[in-house]
C-alpha cells in the first residue's frame, strides 16, 4: 500500500522559525504531518523522503535526527528478529517539544478538518 499525503501540511511556527534546524528538516516536518495517518504515525521510509527532496538517505537521517533532538518528533524502530535490520519505523509528531502533550498534536490533526469556527 502506498502512503499518499493529505492535501495540506502543517508546520507550526516553533518548527518553521527554528534556525537551529536545517531548512530541509523544517520542510520535512510538514511532509510528515501530511503523511501522518489516523493512528498518529508516519510510516514513510528514508527512501521516500530522499526521492521527494532529491537528497541522500544520509541527509534524511540527519534531518530526522535534528527534529528528534529538538523534541519535535520521536522515532520508534521495530527490528527484524535477531537482526539490526529495521522492519518498521514509526515517526510521531509533537507540536511543542515536551513529553506532557504526547499525542495531542495528532489528535488536533485528525479533527482539524471538522473545525469550522473556534471562539477566542
Amino acid at each position: 500500500m502506498e502512503d499518499k499525503p493529505n492535501y495540506y501540511s502543517i508546520t507550526p511556527a516553533n518548527v518553521r522559525y527554528d534556525k537551529s534546524l536545517p531548512m530541509g528538516a523544517r520542510f520535512m516536518y510538514g511532509e510528515i504531518t501530511a503523511l501522518t495517518k489516523k493512528d498518529g504515525y508516519c510510516w514513510a521510509g528514508d527512501s521516500y523522503f530522499a526521492e521527494l527532496y532529491e537528497v541522500t538517505n544520509t541527509t534524511i537521517q540527519n534531518w530526522l535526527r535534528a527534529l528528534e533532538r529538538k523534541g519535535y518528533i520521536s522515532r520508534k524502530r521495530i527490528y527484524k528478529d535477531g537482526t539490526k535490520q529495521i522492519k518498521n519505523r514509526y515517526i510521531r509528531l509533537f507540536d511543542t517539544p515536551t513529553q506532557n502533550n504526547l499525542g495531542t498534536y495528532v489528535k488536533i490533526l485528525r479533527t482539524l478538518h471538522k473545525i469550522i469556527w473556534v471562539p477566542m
